[in-house]
């Protein structure tokens, strides 16, 4: 399989998992919240916003551990890499233990002392708190046997794996109506149970797929590998926690200015943005390992070429759903939810709009990370995303609503894309120019064009199922024939058209051979 092919695959399968637990998120959700209530779906949200703080180590040292993985495999170096796994994991294993011997008392005492939470919900905050942390526990673990299944680019199984968590997730919401007791609480430690599992199974099937993962008694922290693995973490680190900080820290900054029922409304739009996100990822997650292999084989062209095709193909990604969901947010939140939640539906349109605009240069951040020259990079971009929160908080004084938050959001993001593009330019000599001819123009008329079909039958016909279903049909049929032409240049129509010879041609030679 070539590398184009294998992008491709690893695309689908990611896009497929995204749709399908975007899907069960759609009514799992609801189930939470109506059997929850507003108060507590709230506190289990600004909960989850104390454990992100913790855990976004995970994902910036699966960031740095992967890409050396990557680097590694580019080169062709097999040793190295098992050499880099032990490194990896003694440094996790480490880090883990650290997790919880800080993380625990510093996060009760924010449960109890910081954040606005009804005295009689206060101890079911704690053990909430406590067991998504033994999740979170399970979950660093784990990070170096995932991101050997994407430094290898086998993809398609941590998929699979995605696809089985929110199925046990989805059966989880769907039994909490049966349940008597603390349902907070029940729930919690459901999603908890769920997590560990899952990990471990993939931790366990990476173990036995992957030589370099096999467990070796008596391995020791290598301090050399480790350092070099927080080295280049210790920056993606920082500009990982303004992203929190500007996400979660919001939640926090909501519920001391408005309340828990507000969170619930911030709740709804992070969960909309991140079934976003997962579709994105998709396209990032596939190209970003072939992007650090180029840079690691010294391809520096292939590398600025898939950069920029993550920005277009991730941003056109987004677009195919979020412009009729935009537009339809109301009746959407409406049909999904079945009850008012105050400020959803225009925070869920202003959080996907700040979305959309990270998309347009994500490629640019997959590059520079390949590079690996990340400490300015990420001390520009860190910054200027900590800017949403003193923004946030300038609106409020001002008296506006909380809506703000994803005005604030907007300002930001659209600095720190500036930001990106300016770096990548200095950093790998990647003109503007070259952005703003393959990027920014084409997405841009795709997004205008498919907007405005989209927005026709609002105008014309009153809120209703037929609505939604004319308004996603003709988004889509626009959305497709405009990025066709405009959103796809001749290379990429050629591979889609030979894909699509190929596989007719293998479903037309099963036919024959079914009828032989």
């Amino acid at each position: 399989m070539s590398a184009s092919q294998r992008i491709v695959v690893n695309t689908v399968a990611i896009y497929g998992r995204s749709l399908f637990t975007a899907l069960l998120m759609l009514f799992s959700s609801r189930w939470v919240l109506n059997a929850l209530g507003q108060s507590d779906f709230g506190l289990f949200a600004i909960n989850g916003s104390i454990i992100w703080f913790i855990t976004i180590i995970n994902t910036v040292l699966a960031v740095s551990v992967s890409r050396h993985f990557a680097y590694c495999i580019g080169q062709g170096a097999s040793e190295e890499v098992a050499n880099w796994f032990g490194a990896a994991l003694a440094l996790h294993l480490l880090l883990a233990i650290v997790l919880v011997v800080v993380g625990w008392p510093v996060g009760e005492y924010v449960v109890g002392h910081v954040l606005t939470i009804p005295s009689d919900r206060v101890a079911s905050c704690l053990w909430v708190f406590r067991v998504s942390l033994i999740s979170a526990f399970a979950s660093m673990i784990s990070v170096p046997f995932i991101a050997m299944f994407v430094a290898r680019q086998r993809i398609v199984e941590p998929a699979c794996w995605g696809i089985l968590q929110a199925v046990l997730t989805f059966g989880l919401a769907y039994s909490l109506f049966g349940v008597s007791g603390d349902r907070l609480v029940f729930y919690a430690v459901g999603v908890a149970g769920i997590v560990v599992v899952v990990q471990c199974g993939q931790m366990f099937r990476a173990a036995v797929v992957f030589p370099e993962c096999g467990l070796r008694l008596g391995r020791r922290l290598d301090t050399l590998r480790a350092g070099k693995i927080m080295s280049f973490a210790a920056w993606n680190l920082f500009g990982g926690l303004a992203g929190v900080l500007r996400d979660q820290g919001s939640a926090i900054l909501l519920n001391i200015c408005f309340g828990p029922r507000v969170n619930a409304s911030y709740g709804v739009a992070n969960m909309v943005s991140a079934q976003g996100n997962q579709l994105a990822t998709s396209m990032l997650g596939a190209m970003s390992p072939e992007i650090t292999s180029s840079e690691g084989r010294g391809d520096r062209d292939r590398m600025t070429s898939l950069s920029l095709r993550a920005c277009r193909l991730g941003t056109l990604l987004v677009m195919l759903f979020a412009i009729s969901l935009m537009v339809e947010m109301d009746y959407v939140l409406r049909l999904w939810l079945r009850q008012e939640l105050p400020y959803a539906a225009i925070m869920c349109r202003l959080i996907l709009g700040s979305f959309l605009i990270d998309r347009l240069t994500a490629g640019y951040m997959l590059a520079v990370t390949a590079h690996g020259r990340v400490a300015a990079y990420q001390a520009t971009v860190g910054g200027v995303l900590i800017l949403t929160l003193p923004l946030a908080y300038l609106f409020f004084r001002l008296q506006c609503p909380p809506s703000y938050i994803g005005v604030a959001f907007i300002v930001s993001m659209s600095a720190c894309c500036l930001g990106r593009v300016w770096w990548a330019r200095r950093l790998l000599a990647m003109p503007i120019r070259l952005w703003l001819r393959g990027v920014l123009v084409p997405c841009a008329v795709v997004g205008c064009v498919a907007a405005v079909a989209a927005s026709v039958p609002s105008l014309v016909l009153p809120p209703s199922a037929m609505r939604l279903a004319l308004t996603f049909g003709a988004a889509l049929v626009v959305f497709v024939l405009m990025a066709w032409f405009f959103g796809l240049d001749a290379r990429e129509r050629d591979f889609f058209k030979r894909s699509l010879r190929q596989v007719s041609t293998r479903i037309r030679n099963m036919a024959l051979a079914e009828r032989a």
